[in-house]
C-alpha cells in the first residue's frame, strides 16, 4: 500500500469537490505530484511510475491509483506551452484538474484554453496572491514561491494572469510571515470550478508596477490573524537555516 503525502496548501472546499467526485479525472501538470483518484495525468515530465507513487496527494494512508491499478490510468507527456492541441477530444473528460501548476508555466493561457476545451468542469488550484506577496512563507529571503514567474487571481470566471516581478521584494509591497509561522490555508490558495473557462494576461504597465503591489497588500499589513503554527517546520535543522537566511543571508 502507497501511502500518500498531504499537501498543505489544497482548499477544504477543493477536496470536497474531488471527493464527490465519481468520473473521468484529467490531471494536468501532475507528472510530479498527481491527484491519487487521477484517471489521466497530463505533464512535460517523463513517466516515473516510482515518482508517481511517492508523491500522489489526496487521502493520506489510502492506497492511490498509480501503485493498485498501473493500467487504470493514463500518462501523456506533453509541453504544456507549445500551443499545439492537446491530444484529446472535446469534453473527454467529467473533470479536469491544474494544481499549482499554471502559475509555473512560461505560459499558462493556452493551457486553461485547452483544459477547458477537453473537459466539461475545470478544477484550478493555485496560491493566493497573497501568498505570492508574503515574504518568508515558503523561503526567509524571497516572496512566495520564488520560482513562479506568475501571480494567478479569479474574476468573474476568468483566470488572470499577472507578472510576478522582483520589484514586489520592495518595502510594503509584501508583508512578513514571523518564524515558525504560516499563512493559514485560507489565505494562502485559492481555487476555482467551472465551465468553459477563459484566460487572460492581467497586463501592469511597468510605472506602477509597485504601486499596484502596494495597493493591494495595504489591507494586510500588520495583521496577526493572517499567520498560524506551521506544523512542517519546527525540526531544529529547519531553524538553523531560517535564522541563517533571516540574519545573515547565507546560502
Amino acid at each position: 500500500m502507497t501511502r500518500t503525502y498531504s499537501n498543505p496548501w489544497i482548499p477544504k472546499e477543493a477536496l470536497s469537490i474531488l471527493a464527490d467526485h465519481d468520473g473521468s479525472l484529467l490531471d494536468v501538470g501532475g507528472g510530479a505530484a498527481p491527484y491519487y483518484r487521477a484517471t489521466h495525468v497530463l505533464d512535460a515530465l517523463p513517466f516515473s511510475e516510482q515518482r508517481l507513487q511517492a508523491n500522489a496527494w489526496g487521502a493520506l494512508g489510502r492506497p492511490s491509483a498509480f501503485s493498485l491499478h498501473p493500467s487504470a490510468f493514463s500518462y501523456t507527456q506533453l509541453d504544456l506551452c507549445a500551443g499545439r492541441r492537446w491530444p484529446f477530444d472535446d469534453n473527454q473528460f467529467d473533470l479536469g484538474l491544474s494544481s499549482h501548476c499554471l502559475e509555473d508555466l512560461r505560459d499558462p493561457i493556452p493551457a486553461v484554453h485547452e483544459l477547458s476545451r477537453v473537459c466539461k468542469q475545470v478544477l484550478i488550484i493555485v496560491p493566493s496572491r497573497l501568498f505570492e506577496q508574503t515574504r518568508g512563507v515558503d523561503h526567509p529571503r524571497y516572496c512566495g514561491f520564488p520560482h513562479h514567474p506568475w501571480i494567478a487571481e479569479f474574476r468573474n470566471g476568468t483566470v488572470l494572469f499577472r507578472r510576478k516581478t522582483p520589484v514586489v521584494m520592495l518595502p510594503r509591497c509584501h508583508v512578513v510571515c514571523p518564524i515558525g509561522k504560516t499563512l493559514r490555508l485560507e489565505h494562502g490558495c485559492t481555487h476555482i470550478l467551472g465551465e468553459d473557462l477563459v484566460a487572460q494576461e492581467d497586463p501592469v504597465v511597468w510605472q506602477d508596477d509597485e504601486g499596484d503591489y502596494r495597493r493591494f497588500i495595504a489591507p494586510y499589513r500588520g495583521r496577526r490573524d493572517l499567520f498560524t503554527h506551521d506544523e512542517y517546520r519546527h525540526t531544529p535543522k529547519y531553524w538553523i537555516w531560517q535564522l541563517r537566511q533571516r540574519l545573515l543571508g547565507a546560502a
